[in-house]
């Protein structure tokens, strides 16, 4: 069993850039700015506005950039509002920085988030291709009355780490990571990394993490997994959250899909991690079926029969050796559909 490191002291500062999309956030902006001064972990900020009105510049939000000491302070401006895949884009496209973190303006980091830092960073050259920790959400703080996130994604992460506290990953750990909830604020990547491999967000309204989240595993030689939770995911009833878009917007998710599907089956390790996307695509679709408006359910039924009909007749056979219930359960929805 591997025992975390201590914390550098809070004045510390790494080579790492932190990427903050932001859309009409100003006063959690504010929140979380503050909390990457106190905690002394980056050595630069990029603030990426969604043409927010009024802007969420460091002025106007009424926050004073001397906090944040020798870390450099940016502000990016979209021209206009083209959501948090493309805010985290223009971030990424301005860093400096050898590592990169993206966190949404209004979710929170705790005190152990210097530590998982350190321990990206303490390998040297042959620092991981992304570190990726738990984070809390607080849904489930809410509802069942502890830290860390949904069930599922905590038996993925028991699967994948055993009783360690801090693994590398092989790449049978790293499939069972890579099925939990596909969200950007969880790791911290090697800048050229993504570059090299061109992963980016997609710039989509919603579900504009899934290509960066699978791309990153699929593609990565090296993976360390922490159990420490680095930040809280904060959920509510706010217009940018995807649980309160229910509209046509969800469409998108047909060429997202498409796209990840492509680059899995064109990576070497595709078999492993296809039936595991596999599984994803089939929760993903289920998930939203009981989101949506009535009004698009056909059209959504249509994407999701097209997104299972994607995948070849070998990779769908070793995903039904792997899963057979839910490969009938696809079966069955596709000849229900006409197929």
């Amino acid at each position: 069993m591997t025992s975390p490191p201590s914390p550098l002291p809070a004045t510390a500062q790494y080579d790492l850039a932190i990427v903050i999309p932001v859309w009409n956030l100003p006063r959690d902006l504010f929140t979380l700015l503050g909390q990457i001064a106190d905690l002394g972990i980056a050595s630069e900020v990029l603030i990426c506005d969604d043409a927010s009105g009024p802007p969420c510049d460091p002025a106007t939000i009424g926050f004073d950039t001397s906090q944040l000491g020798p870390t450099r302070l940016r502000y990016l401006r979209a021209a206009h509002q083209q959501g948090a895949g493309h805010a985290r884009n223009m971030g990424l496209d301005h860093v400096d920085a050898a590592n990169v973190m993206f966190f949404d303006a209004d979710d929170q980091l705790t005190d152990q988030l210097p530590v998982i830092i350190e321990r990206h960073m303490r390998a040297g050259n042959a620092r991981p291709d992304f570190t990726i920790f738990r984070h809390s959400d607080t849904r489930v703080r809410d509802q069942k009355g502890r830290e860390g996130t949904f069930d599922g994604d905590e038996a993925q992460w028991d699967l994948a780490m055993g009783t360690d506290c801090a693994r590398v990953l092989d790449r049978q750990q790293a499939a069972h990571l890579s099925t939990i909830s596909a969200y950007p604020w969880n790791k911290i990547y090697r800048t050229d990394f993504l570059r090299h491999n061109d992963i980016r967000c997609s710039e989509t309204v919603v579900h504009n993490d899934i290509a960066l989240h699978w791309l990153g595993f699929v593609r990565a030689k090296n993976i360390l997994a922490l159990r420490n939770i680095g930040a809280v995911h904060v959920v509510g009833a706010r217009d940018h959250h995807l649980t309160t878009r229910r509209g046509a917007e969800r469409l998108c998710l047909a060429e997202i899909l498409h796209d990840v599907t492509t680059g899995i089956r064109n990576s070497p390790h595709h078999t492993l991690f296809m039936r595991h996307y596999i599984q994803f695509v089939d929760t993903i679709c289920r998930w939203n079926m009981n989101q949506i408006d009535p009004e698009i359910q056909e059209r959504f039924k249509a994407l999701a029969m097209h997104a299972y009909l994607d995948f070849t007749p070998e990779e769908f056979h070793f995903f039904a050796h792997w899963q057979p219930r839910r490969a009938h359960e696809i079966v069955a929805f596709l000849l229900n559909e006409g197929v």
